[in-house]
């Protein structure tokens, strides 16, 4: 058995973390497991986080599994142990763990985007009420004015953990598509610049309702059901619906913005994107979620080494040359 529990109390973060520094703190459970060492001896593999990142950890246990049973991923638990360096990146090595039942503020455990999420939100809503094409103005607005839509969409993450995984991603993520949309349309002049930026804006919106963000970053219930692509589509229509003499075509464009911007059918789009500007969503969303997770990756690790380690989901480490001044 671990000894008893340490103290509660949030005592310093992630990102405060050194080699070989003694931690007694708390932290977010983003992620558990059972594995054994090669000698056959169990371990507790965990992603423990706060608001300024993740970090792995280990607990040595003979009773790893039962150890495991006394908490959830998306708990606060407390925890005691020491930092060390390992494979270029920080872990901890617990000897001691335990589930908290009043973890204290939520603000300490689920990283946010930095700035005014809410003036993301107007300045998105800016964008629509001078739209080209009235029916996609007046649909795009009419979802936007939707109280679940207005009070979620400026708090929900963009994703999980692959990539904008904090309070406010979604709406960072869409913003960065609606402008890099207005910087790449110009060069291509038979895109429909209103498609292309309602697709910028809600391919994913539907994620406001996939995902949870009340204690650990998650799926809800509707989510692991019915999926972002689903949700979306159905927002949509009902949206739709409400407008007398709705276009089908634009009706068909716009929701096949939402259905295909994951690009392949292996990939969850029930259709591949088969309009221009269903084509140029689909790159300008993976683009910006791979750079945003990459630069993640970048910034999160402490090492000054040349090379990040490897990325989960890439399979690839990443190079960060130092950049020198004209002056130096």
């Amino acid at each position: 058995m671990l000894p008893s529990p340490p103290p509660s109390s949030k005592r310093f973060f992630v990102a405060d973390i050194k080699p070989q520094d003694t931690v007694r703190t708390t932290f977010l459970v983003r992620s558990k497991g059972v594995q054994q060492a090669k000698n056959g001896r169990p371990y507790l593999v965990l992603t423990l986080a706060d608001r300024t990142g993740c970090i792995d950890t280990r607990v040595w246990a003979e009773d790893a599994d039962a150890l495991a049973s006394t908490f959830r991923e998306g708990d606060v638990v407390a925890v005691s142990g020491r930092a060390q360096w390992f494979q270029n990146r920080m872990q901890l090595v617990l000897d001691n763990l335990v589930a908290v039942d009043e973890p204290g503020p939520l603000e300490d455990f689920v990283p946010k985007a930095d700035g005014d999420s809410l003036q993301r939100f107007a300045e998105l809503v800016s964008v629509f009420e001078t739209l080209e094409c009235p029916w996609t103005r007046q649909v795009a607005l009419a979802l936007l004015s939707n109280p679940e839509v207005a009070s979620r969409y400026p708090l929900s993450p963009a994703a999980k953990s692959i990539h904008h995984a904090y309070i406010g991603g979604l709406l960072l993520h869409s913003l960065t598509l609606v402008r890099l949309v207005q910087a790449v349309a110009p060069f291509y002049p038979r895109l429909n610049r209103s498609f292309l930026l309602f697709g910028a804006a809600f391919h994913d919106f539907g994620k406001i309702f996939e995902l949870s963000y009340e204690g650990n970053l998650g799926y809800t219930d509707e989510g692991r059901l019915v999926g972002h692509i689903a949700i979306g589509t159905v927002l949509l229509d009902r949206e739709i619906q409400k407008i007398p003499n709705f276009p089908a075509e634009i009706e068909w464009q716009l929701k096949h913005l939402i259905l295909s911007h994951h690009g392949k059918i292996e990939y969850g789009s029930p259709v591949k994107p088969q309009t221009l500007e269903a084509q140029l969503v689909h790159h300008l969303d993976d683009m910006d979620s791979k750079l945003n997770s990459i630069q993640e990756l970048m910034d999160g690790e402490k090492s000054q080494a040349r090379w990040t380690s490897v990325h989960r989901a890439y399979e690839a480490a990443y190079y960060r040359p130092v950049i020198k001044s004209s002056e130096e």
